[in-house]
């Protein structure tokens, strides 16, 4: 279940967006306090940490808009309410999830908690993927000797070296945290089960990263991984959405 907070200075509106809220939407959302002015409302989100704010624009006093000189990044949604186009448009221009036109209407919520809980769980389990990731980036790395058959014979590598793998062609490259590269005589799917499954991670078909190396993940239209050397590896899109899941299982291994 989430939580919100209602700021409107109609009693009416308040009533009308808890009712759907409570009776109507298949998301459920508790209403955890109403306000019926700014200030008001800023001192009950600052007690009560909601995952959603409803926000007239319109208000006496002070305009809706005035939240971001309290939240300079609110670490909760905004959606703001109003009757008036003009408002709503130019509240996109901050970073609002989204807007509702007065009377509010249930489809028009409904589609916008969707957006906005889509939002919560991505960005929940990207804290979640962050936390691993500095338990790994303070963990003792722990590595193992492997042979990498090379053109003109082998080379001794131990693990904890490799930063990640890339494939060219039939063959793959392997990256050393110094940025030296081994061009290896094996597909990336061999080199895989060559190499420590608790250690390294197919991150995409093309990229094979090891998992101790990893400081960040971006997840967009483009996702990718930052490694600690800068450079960045790309994450497929079935990957991106599992991710944060696989990590833990690694972590527990």
């Amino acid at each position: 279940m989430y939580s919100a907070v209602i700021i409107d200075d109609e009693e009416d509106g308040i009533n009308v967006l808890a009712q759907l809220l409570n009776d109507f939407t298949s998301i459920k959302v508790k209403v955890m306090d109403t306000a019926t002015n700014l200030d008001d409302g800023i001192q009950i989100i600052k007690n009560s940490n909601p995952d959603i704010v409803f926000l007239d624009i319109d208000m006496p006093g002070k305009n809706g808009m005035a939240i971001y000189n309290y939240f300079n990044e609110p670490n909760f949604k905004i959606i703001f309410v109003t009757a008036y186009q003009q408002y709503a448009i130019g509240a996109l221009n901050h970073s609002a999830s989204g807007y509702l036109l007065k009377p509010v209407s249930f489809v028009d919520l409904q589609k916008l908690l969707q957006k906005v809980t889509k939002e919560l769980i991505h960005e929940q389990q990207q804290r979640e993927l962050e936390d691993r990731l500095n338990i790994l980036s303070t963990a003792e790395m722990t590595g193992k000797n492997i042979i990498l058959d090379v053109e003109n014979g082998f080379i001794m590598e131990n693990t904890k070296n490799i930063e990640y793998c890339y494939a060219n062609q039939s063959y793959s490259v392997v990256v050393l945290h110094t940025k030296k590269e081994i061009v290896v005589t094996k597909s990336l799917k061999s080199l895989q089960e060559l190499l420590p499954q608790n250690q390294f991670y197919r991150t995409h078909k093309s990229y094979l990263v090891n998992v101790f190396y990893i400081r960040k993940f971006f997840r967009g239209n483009e996702s990718y991984v930052i490694l600690k050397s800068g450079i960045k590896v790309a994450v497929s899109v079935r990957t991106s959405a599992i991710i944060s899941n696989d990590i833990k299982k690694m972590l527990l291994q």
